[in-house]
């Protein structure tokens, strides 16, 4: 079951429209998962690995009825990952450079620790200002992976991607950013259901652990107090009514709402940060749709929220509350 959410118009279907001409076929698409890291060696590896499954096998093209004798009319998802270290002292950026050798469309940029949410603004900025084109497998002869020293960026030698039609280079950035965390919390499996409701238009897709179908199986009283709590102010006191779950870290997002804006205006250095970017797609208004998730307890590492992130949650919520009136967002 989905829920769908932050529909302009009454009954209307996302990316529909009059006299829309019929197509030969879907046009290729690209997606980015970004997915902030801080001490997590434990983790990371089985993740990237667990990812690149299933890019796998959604980059295999999509069989059509009537293909014809050339094969398949269908089209396939590119979808690069992006680790954002915080300089993990545990050597997490290592095992990802590692791994860089064996995947061509793996990145890491490196930074300073300074929150989750300054964390996904260095990584959509790296995305969207197409500092890490697409590639096709493989590397330039002659160059390994290496510190790009203006940016903090490892990633294998890049090659701009072809548009198949005209063998054009092209470094536009992709059609999606997922947000997704490095515990494992998030399943990888869950992408392919993510990517079918873009097919269908929605350009804010939430991963939800309230609405029927979702969970968070073993999770301590303790952690479903937080979470509830985090939600209802999130929802009664920012004012995002209508979205069962606001503090869900798995997420699809369409790099045209993203570029729309600058993100500095959207607060919160730290969680608060995941709450100020749905206020702003549910101002917005563009098409927003739940779907349901499992969201168990980590096996390894630990939470990284601390108070200070609880604090800065609340006040932040308080400041979206009184976005609503002109006379507080004129200042």
């Amino acid at each position: 079951m989905s829920k769908i959410l932050g529909l302009p118009q009454k009954n209307r279907k996302p990316g529909a429209g009059a006299g829309t001409a019929a197509q030969p076929g879907p046009p290729k698409k690209s997606a980015f998962i970004a997915i902030p890291t801080y001490n997590e060696a434990e983790n990371i590896e089985a993740l990237i690995n667990q990812l690149e499954k299933v890019i796998e096998k959604i980059a295999a093209p999509i069989a059509a009825p009537h293909a014809g004798a050339h094969g398949n009319t269908g089209t396939h998802w590119k979808i690069d990952i992006l680790i954002i270290d915080d300089k993990s002292p545990d050597g997490t950026a290592n095992i990802v450079m590692r791994l860089q050798h064996t995947y061509p469309n793996l990145h890491l940029i490196s930074g300073d620790k300074k929150g989750l949410g300054m964390a996904y603004r260095r990584g959509f900025q790296y995305i969207l200002e197409g500092r890490a084109p697409g590639r096709a497998p493989g590397r330039a002869p002659g160059r390994a992976p290496g510190r790009t020293p203006e940016n903090g960026a490892h990633t294998p030698a890049p090659r701009a991607h072809h548009n198949s039609a005209h063998g054009a280079p092209t470094n536009h950035p992709p059609d999606y950013i997922f947000q997704m965390d490095a515990d494992l919390q998030h399943n990888p499996q869950d992408i392919p259901r993510f990517l079918a409701q873009t097919e269908k238009g929605y350009e804010f897709i939430i991963g939800s652990r309230y609405i029927p179908g979702g969970d968070y199986p073993n999770w301590s009283f303790k952690r479903k107090i937080y979470s509830w709590g985090a939600n209802l102010i999130a929802r009664y006191i920012a004012g995002i009514y209508h979205i069962e779950d606001c503090t869900s870290g798995f997420r699809c997002i369409s790099t045209k709402f993203l570029r729309s804006f600058d993100l500095k205006e959207i607060s919160g250095n730290g969680y608060a940060f995941q709450m100020s970017l749905l206020h702003a797609a549910s101002k917005k208004r563009i098409p927003i749709i739940q779907i349901p998730i499992l969201f168990p307890n980590r096996n390894k590492g630990k939470s990284k929220l601390g108070h200070q992130d609880i604090g800065e949650f609340f006040v932040n919520a308080i400041k979206l509350r009184f976005k609503r009136y002109k006379w507080y967002d004129r200042q």
